[in-house]
């Protein structure tokens, strides 16, 4: 089983947050306040910078933490994958110049298998560099195995 396989703790990883790119990210998303994109704006309203949207860090992990990789080397077809749900916790703001350091995990899904579609649960843990909780990320993929996988639905 695929999520058997991928279930565990992966090495951790750093990401520094750039200003720019937590700008661009604002304006792909349609966020419109100027606390994402001016960082006079955001010391004014009490950041140490830039501050990031609330999906910013869901994309650094999907990037960063090489989530379709991981489950093509466990034997998933990543065309076959379906992001599925996500959820984030917050406990402090990520502002550009922040090194944020990402502690993902896989687990089995607690969610029974439907036929030829397995369930996998993503949670990262996302600190400063000193330890300080940022955030906490959960994401549910759906992956179809066996001779379905790979097929448009």
């Amino acid at each position: 089983m695929i999520a058997e396989r991928l279930a565990g703790t992966l090495p951790p990883y750093r990401v520094r947050l750039d200003r720019d790119d937590i700008s661009r990210f604002a304006d792909a998303i349609g966020a419109p306040e100027a606390v994402h994109r001016n960082a006079g704006t955001a010391r004014e309203a009490g950041f140490r910078d830039v501050v990031a949207p609330p999906t910013y860090l869901f994309g650094l992990d999907l990037d960063h933490g090489a989530v379709f990789g991981l489950l093509a080397r466990a034997g998933a077809d990543p065309a076959a994958c379906l992001h599925v749900e996500q959820e984030f916790s917050y406990l402090s703001p990520a502002c550009a110049g922040d090194t944020l350091v990402f502690s993902p995990r896989f687990e089995v899904a607690p969610l029974p298998d439907r036929g030829t579609t397995q369930f996998i649960a993503r949670h990262t843990a996302v600190a400063q560099t000193d330890g300080t909780p940022v955030a906490v990320l959960r994401q549910l993929v759906a992956v179809r195995t066996g001779s379905e996988s790979g097929r448009v639905a």
